[in-house]
């Protein structure tokens, strides 16, 4: 094929062979080609296009217009072929692809063919300007080259510099090699958000300030992968005045920081700021912490075992026996028999017996009250949800007007944390499922858990959760991979559960049982007033009984006497 192609278009077979290395590129999957030639100028690609790559589909740009909302048209790799001038409208031409590439600089591939003659000093200037607007994988050349063809790209790290290559035969040169394996070095500059177990300061053995966290453990490890150090950024805004995010993004669009680390909940709310937005670190959900279900209390155990119904029952059953016996002479033979007269005590025992094991059994291992399972339970209850009042009035408004009864809001998140931290069981918690595993960690060390995670009680199943870059950042691509990689790992959630460990290291947390320790007591007085009860109305009954038969054999006396 590329020998029919030179003697139709008699181009110089170096260009063949760097058009073979681009063939060999699109082959790896589906790629949509981009022809920007603005000016109309007279470069190569203008045939190979049209004759050779009709395979792919193809765009052809032949306007000085500008595009931002490319990138909302595809789904697939973009291959852009640009022609460019040697004057200054080169720059203005190469401002208007990145501005259309606008959330794509990062991952489409650029071939530049520049037409005119081969100059090191235009090829540093173009490149350089590509570097700035975060379009790394370029390769650039010059139409009319003197001795061979020279391919141009350049290093990004420590610094700027040029990358020349000579084309002959194909061999030994690729294209779009990836430049962030190895960052030299390099310094990310990265804010914390101070928020534990996300990120917290401690001092370390010498009295220094240190980071760590489980999102710091992250991007530390990614740092490490790629040859990196990283430089901590200190938050310069007051604490609670707005949230972390918010100034993060602001932070990292004027490129003052790299990553900013805080836990981002992707929704629509904030959907415009989704290009800062790296691919999800964790997919959470925003449910329910509530108090572990109590034993019943002593008292309630003893209607546990006989429960009125089947008192009334048995008495019924006892009432209809006795009256049978008496009224039906086949029976009276039998009604004064040995087996007749053991039977009732027999019976008896049973009861006895069976009432006094179950007794027992429910002492030993107490049941619990009735589980709740859902919001309609919560509102039958007297259990609330201690929140946030501006995260309240994140929730759904048909939500919020239906069940604003069992929440208690407060606008205070150090008084929330202070009574969540300490396992105050007066409430329940609305918390992201990520601190939920810090708080399950901790649970461990107790002798029983205090809180339990209810799936039944969500206000939103789906909550992608990112860290925060720059728009187009270079990083972005590099931290998808490698996202990838530690949930492959399991890595992600093993930092979640570290991060108690290092709050306790850090003195931020303590391991401490706050479940209450179980004594076994001996019953006392107040344990059998269900007893008391019972006997009470069992003696009212049979002295109403006795005073009526008084009342009516003096009736009877007071009669016969007139």
């Amino acid at each position: 094929m590329l020998a029919s192609l030179n003697r139709i278009t008699g181009l110089p077979a170096e260009l063949l062979d760097l058009y073979g290395l681009v063939v060999h590129f699109l082959l790896r999957g589906e790629t949509t080609l981009v022809y920007y030639n603005p000016a109309g100028l007279d470069c190569s690609w203008g045939v190979l296009w049209q004759r050779n790559l009709t395979v792919h589909p193809q765009i052809v740009w032949q306007r000085n217009y500008s595009y931002p909302d490319l990138y909302d048209q595809f789904n697939a790799e973009l291959f852009v072929l640009a022609c460019l001038p040697m004057d200054s409208t080169a720059a203005i031409q190469l401002e208007t692809l990145a501005n259309s590439l606008s959330h794509l600089r990062t991952v489409v591939r650029l071939l530049i063919e520049v037409a005119g003659p081969d100059q090191e000093s235009l090829a540093r200037q173009y490149l350089s300007f590509c570097l700035r607007r975060s379009m790394l994988h370029v390769e650039l050349y010059f139409r009319d080259y003197h001795h061979s063809l020279i391919l141009y790209s350049f290093q990004v790290f420590p610094s700027f510099e040029l990358v020349m290559r000579r084309i002959s035969g194909g061999q030994g040169v690729k294209l779009f090699l990836h430049k962030l394996d190895d960052l030299r070095g390099h310094r990310l500059r990265v804010i914390p958000d101070l928020s534990p177990p996300n990120t917290f300061f401690y001092r370390d053995a010498r009295g220094d300030n240190q980071v760590t966290g489980y999102l710091w453990d992250f991007v530390a490890t990614f740092a490490g992968r790629v040859n990196a150090g990283l430089e901590v950024v200190r938050p310069s805004w007051r604490a609670g005045s707005a949230s972390d995010s918010s100034y993060m993004l602001e932070y990292s669009a004027k490129g003052l920081i790299d990553v900013g680390l805080t836990t981002t909940l992707i929704t629509k709310r904030n959907h415009w700021a989704i290009p800062q937005y790296t691919y999800p670190l964790l997919v959470s959900s925003w449910c329910t912490m509530l108090p572990v279900e109590k034993p019943l209390a002593t008292p309630d155990l003893f209607g546990r075992i006989v429960c009125p119904a089947l008192a009334m029952a048995l008495l019924l059953i006892i009432l209809v026996t006795w009256l049978v016996f008496r009224h039906l002479r086949c029976l009276a033979r039998w009604k004064n028999s040995r087996p007749a007269r053991i039977v009732p005590h027999l019976l008896a025992l049973l009861l006895l017996t069976t009432c006094s094991a179950q007794l027992l059994s429910l002492l030993i291992f107490p049941p619990y009250h009735v589980r709740i399972a859902s919001f309609e339970d919560l509102l039958r209850g007297d259990q609330k949800i201690l929140g946030m009042r501006n995260e309240f009035y994140d929730l759904d408004g048909a939500f919020r007007a239906r069940y604003a009864g069992v929440f208690h809001l407060i606008d205070d998140p150090n008084e929330l944390y202070d009574l969540r931290n300490h396992f105050n069981t007066t409430w329940a918690y609305t918390m992201a499922y990520i601190k939920w595993l810090v708080i399950k960690t901790q649970q461990r060390h107790f002798s029983k858990p205090v809180f339990r995670w209810s799936k039944d009680l969500c206000f939103f199943d789906f909550m992608p959760t990112s860290v925060i870059v720059a728009p187009d950042s270079i990083y972005w691509e590099s931290l998808k991979d490698f996202t990838f990689r530690i949930h492959q790992a399991g890595l992600m959630k093993h930092w979640v559960r570290k991060s108690f460990y290092d709050m306790v290291k850090s003195g931020k947390m303590s391991i401490k049982d706050y479940s209450d320790l179980e004594t076994i007591k001996p019953l006392n007085i107040r344990d059998l007033d269900i007893v008391w009860r019972v006997c009470g109305a069992a003696i009212a009954v049979a002295s109403a009984i006795f005073l009526m038969e008084l009342l009516y054999f003096y009736i009877n006396v007071f009669l016969n006497s007139l």
